[in-house]
Parts: structure tokens; sequence; C-alpha cells
């Protein structure tokens, strides 16, 4: 993704209730019970219209995020993705940080003393113009250690230009909590993905993976990173031996992870450029429960005929290079340990 043919996710101020319908040629993941438990706002459906003096395309509809009732510390990745879903819709007129983005972040249950940090962490990424949209494409664990995680959440982003065109953008978000006795999982820090210019030459093997998009679906930042150049071609080319088989939902390739494995000194694969995870297989989220066993664990045998050393998921199963903790419920984690 480049500037400025496509814009970079923009967090900017809030107040625009999240509606329920969904944009045209836009995948919806497949609700699943989210219990009591997880109280989600309710859903709002009022698209932009274009006005008769001077007409514009309207703005898609922001869609709530669906949390499964399987999922690992529901309450954590539940703030993460209700704050950033607020964060990047608003309406026309109103936008950028102040006093009321502040107020509202502080309602979505960030202590006062977070809620201006989080404004100036989000700064660099408010530029999106007078209205915009935002939609949660994923959510998954990049780490969970005692009272620490980390929520990963790319999201795409429909802005309104200064002409009054739709720009499309968005980014993956690296979100850092942390849970106390009496308030639980707080979100204390934003680190959003900031893709490198696309290559000038990028090769036939990134465009074959990029042009995939029918069996290979690429968050905006996924995507950035490999028209970048930031995937080795070894998982480049497991990707594409992958969707012979199987519809995959990639959710992070490079961007947007946290550079170590969480909780260690380790640099992660992510960071190496040779690792990607995926969220949904044939459009059955990985952390869905009525998603059968056979097909997560067939994918992951898949991957690992492919060349991956380190797979992930939520099974362990026999033979060697495979693993599963609890950060591994809601996603598979491709890694190879060779660039070439």
């Amino acid at each position: 993704m480049t500037e400025p043919a496509r814009r970079t996710l923009l967090l900017a101020a809030v107040g625009l209730g999240l509606a329920g319908c969904t944009p045209d040629g836009e995948r919806e993941p497949e609700a699943t019970d989210t219990s009591a438990e997880i109280p989600s706002p309710t859903p709002t459906c009022e698209p932009s219209r274009p006005s008769q003096l001077s007409p514009t395309p309207p703005l898609p509809s922001a869609s709530p995020w669906p949390l499964a009732r399987t999922e690992v510390e529901p309450q954590a990745k539940q703030s993460a993705v209700r704050l950033l879903e607020a964060l990047g819709t608003w309406p026309r007129g109103r936008r950028g940080p102040g006093p009321a983005l502040e107020r509202s972040v502080e309602v979505r249950g960030v202590p006062t003393d977070g809620a201006a940090r989080l404004v100036r962490q989000a700064r660099p990424l408010l530029d999106a113009g007078p209205e915009a949209t935002a939609r949660v494409i994923a959510a998954q664990y990049g780490g969970l250690v005692g009272a620490r995680a980390s929520v990963l959440v790319p999201l795409r982003q429909w802005a309104r230009a200064a002409d009054g065109a739709v720009d499309t953008g968005g980014a993956t978000v690296d979100v850092r909590m942390t849970r106390s006795p009496a308030e639980g999982w707080q979100v204390t820090d934003l680190h959003p993905s900031r893709p490198a210019r696309a290559l000038a030459r990028p090769g036939d093997l990134i465009e074959r993976v990029v042009g995939e998009g029918n069996r290979i679906h690429l968050p905006p930042a996924a995507e950035a990173d490999i028209r970048a150049g930031h995937l080795h071609p070894k998982p480049l080319r497991a990707l594409l031996t992958l969707a012979e088989r199987y519809e995959i939902d990639v959710s992070v390739v490079h961007t947007g992870h946290p550079r170590n494995v969480f909780g260690t000194n380790r640099l992660s694969d992510h960071t190496r450029m040779r690792a990607f995870d995926v969220w949904a297989v044939n459009g059955l989220a990985v952390i869905d429960p009525a998603t059968p066993d056979a097909l997560i664990d067939g994918f992951m045998r898949a991957a690992a005929r492919a060349g991956a050393y380190n797979v992930g998921g939520p099974r362990l199963l026999s033979g060697g290079g495979f693993f599963s903790d609890r950060v591994h419920r809601d996603h598979l984690h491709i890694a190879f340990d060779s660039d070439r």
C-alpha cells in the first residue's frame, strides 16, 4: 500500500454509533454467541448519504466485530476491539485530537490519566478528513503473560477525501493491556503499524500472492508488508501452495506484531519477515467452536508440508514442529526457518 494512493488507517474522534450492516464486497466474519458476559454496543445503521446539491459516494457503514463465546480472556479482546472501532469512526464534522476525544476514550474504560497518552500515540494517524468509518477485520492475541496482554487488530478504514471521494486504507494496531483486580483489563498503549513503501519492482512471486485475492485475503497492513518485500520468498511460496487447496484469511505478516515473542527477549519470526498468521480457513474462524477441527488440523499439517518449521494453533498435533497455547486459540502461526 503506497502513499498517497492508499491511506494508512487513521484513528480519530468518535461519536458515530457502530452499525450492524456491512459494506459491499467486504468479508463479514460469521457471528457467534457472545453471551451476557460480553456486552456489545447497540448498533445503529445510518450510512452517509450524498447531498442532492453535491453528490458524493457514501462511506460504508461500520460493523461491530463479533466475539466468540470461546474467546480467551474475552474482556481483554472486547476492550481492545471496541475502543479501536470507535476511534476509527466519526461522522462529518467530528474529528481531530482534543478534550472531546479524550473524554470518549475514558468512557470506554481507559483511565483518565491514560486517555491523553492514547490520543498522542494515535496522533500520527489522525489525518482522514471530515468523515471516516473503520471496521475490524480480525482480532487475535499477540501475547498473554500474567496481567499483561497484546491484542493485534487489523482494521480497514474508509475516509472522505478533500474532493469528496472515498479513500480506502487500514493498519494493524498492537493494543497493549494490563489487568487490575479492581478494573479488569484496560488499554494502556496503542502501536499502529507503519508499513514501508512498496517495491518499485516487486517481482513475480509478490505479484502472484497479492493477485490471489480470491484465495489469499490480506488486510491492508499485511498486503503493504508483502508489497514492500517484508515477507521472504519461502513463506510467500507456501501461501501460494496452501491457496491451491484452501481459502486463507491472513491477519498479520510483519508490521503491527510485537518485535519480540511476547514476554521474552527472543526476536519474533514476524520481525525476521519469515512468518504469517491466519485467523480463518475457508471462511471459518479458527476461534469459532463451529469450525471443524479436521479443517484447522489439516491446514496446519499442510503448512508443515509446505516447509514451515514452526506451526502453532488451538490444538497440539503429533509430530515435530507443532505447538499450542492459550495465545494460539484464535489464530494459526506459520513460521519458516530460512529466508529462501
